[in-house]
């Protein structure tokens, strides 16, 4: 094991006769790049840890049809507009790359990125931790604070194929390692149900996205797939799994799935950004949620039939403008629900049309398990199959805590043993409730939202 002190560290940078304060950033991705680029800003030394042999994050593994879901403009660092030969609404996946790209290049961030370097273990060397060391009142300004006396985080890395652990220290962590990657999560199942029995392949969308355009075709091309949720990942493989096979010698994809879930066609209603409705600041204002003020809490109160009737509207016009009810797919929850829980995503706009040539099957079950021929429903129905693809999303909690150092893995969960992360909707990142010298960014959409998470956070129950 190698000890490291090294000049990425923060030992030897000094700026006009001042230590300049070292952050370690775990992540490239698109929370990684502008973390890197404000703390720049800010004077400070940010040192930047990636896996991967690239920036990107999920985009740099994805599928081929992966588009991005949000219209262009509301998808783009605020110093840094989408170029004008990209002229779609909404992009293709190695159009968001060549973006994010051409901002690190732009802004200097490579320079300051560890590719092929994961991080293995992350230990707390300041003082002991404890209720009052979190009541810090100030935001991180330009002169540093608030800080601790000393360094108080030993990071450990480790190169892809390298044996050596190196340790550094920093002032400050901030965690961009996102929701969506590294962890797959996957159902479990009774003894002799699960896929132990199955004759055939069984993988996770994430799996299948780390592969070659052609290794992928061939993997999916003249196979009875089934694939496994209702959610972006698991619809987006049916439709390119359709495209592989569609014609006389292709086999439909089937989507096994417990519940159905809301989804979007576009971002426009009758010639009005969607986003009007529930992605405002008045919107927001409309919503319950918890630790809100007196006033929020009545307005709230009295506004909720106008909320009902707007989400209502948005349930029956989907239903009316999709063939919801003819595939069975009717979400039995409703709108706002899946809103308040970020899981509303778009369709792939190829979805229904496959289905309604016979590419993709629907097929709803609360409960399966597998054979040795394929999958079986609840109902006793086997669906034979060569391949089974698990698009049931990622483990977004047990992900961060693997990271977390004992005294703060505990912060995750609250007295009574439930999850404490809380989603702030009009931000739109995930946050540890309390942390010290640490900010979490699980997803970062608006450049805003990074200045006010790059504060000590201290959030109320």
């Amino acid at each position: 094991m190698a000890i490291s002190s090294a000049n990425m560290s923060m030992e030897c940078e000094t700026e006009n006769g001042f230590r300049k304060r070292s952050v370690c950033i775990i992540g490239a991705g698109m929370s990684g790049l502008v973390a890197t680029k404000y703390l720049l800003n800010l004077k400070m030394n940010p040192v930047v840890f990636e896996v991967k042999q690239g920036i990107g994050g999920v985009w740099r593994e994805t599928f081929g049809c992966t588009r991005l879901q949000t219209p262009r403009h509301e998808y783009q660092f605020t110093d840094f507009p989408w170029p004008d030969h990209i002229t779609a609404q909404h992009p293709a996946h190695y159009e968001v790359m060549d973006y994010f790209e051409s901002y690190a290049m732009h802004f200097g961030l490579l320079d300051h990125i560890h590719f092929n370097t994961k991080v293995v273990e992350i230990r707390y060397i300041g003082k002991e931790y404890c209720e009052s060391s979190l009541e810090h009142a100030g935001l991180w300004s330009k002169n540093g604070g608030p800080y601790a006396d000393s360094v108080v985080w030993d990071v450990g890395v480790q190169k892809i194929n390298g044996e050596s652990i190196e340790w550094h220290r920093f002032d400050f962590l901030v965690l961009c390692i996102g929701k969506y990657g590294d962890l797959p999560q996957i159902p479990s199942f009774p003894p002799n149900k699960g896929p132990e029995v199955f004759q055939g392949k069984v993988l996770h969308t994430m799996d299948y996205a780390r592969l070659d355009e052609k290794s992928a075709y061939e993997l999916i091309k003249g196979k009875r797939v089934v694939v496994i949720g209702y959610q972006k990942s698991a619809l987006d493989f049916a439709v390119e799994c359709a495209e592989a096979n569609r014609g006389e010698d292709g086999h439909p994809c089937t989507v096994v799935f417990r519940r159905a879930h809301w989804g979007l066609i576009s971002y426009e209603l009758y010639g009005l950004p969607i986003q009007l409705f529930y992605n405002t600041r008045f919107a927001q204002f409309l919503l319950e949620r918890p630790a809100q003020g007196f006033l929020q809490s009545v307005l709230s109160r009295l506004f909720r039939p106008l909320r009902w009737a707007i989400f209502r509207f948005f349930e029956l016009y989907l239903c009316w403008k999709l063939p919801l009810r003819k595939y069975g797919v009717v979400p039995d929850q409703s709108f706002v629900e899946e809103l308040s829980a970020c899981t509303v995503s778009t369709y792939h706009g190829d979805l229904f049309s496959r289905a309604d040539e016979g590419s993709i099957l629907f097929r709803k079950s609360p409960n399966w398990g597998f054979s040795s021929k394929g999958v079986v429903l609840n109902d006793g129905t086997e669906v034979e199959a060569d391949l089974v693809v698990f698009g049931t999303g990622f483990d977004a909690e047990k992900k961060l805590k693997s990271l977390l150092p004992g005294p703060f893995a505990g912060v995750l969960e609250d007295s009574a043993g439930g999850s404490s992360i809380h989603i702030f909707l009009i931000w739109q990142f995930l946050a540890i409730r309390k942390a010290y010298q640490m900010c979490i960014l699980l997803k970062c959409v608006l450049d805003g939202c990074l200045i006010f998470c790059l504060a000590n956070l201290s959030f109320p129950v």
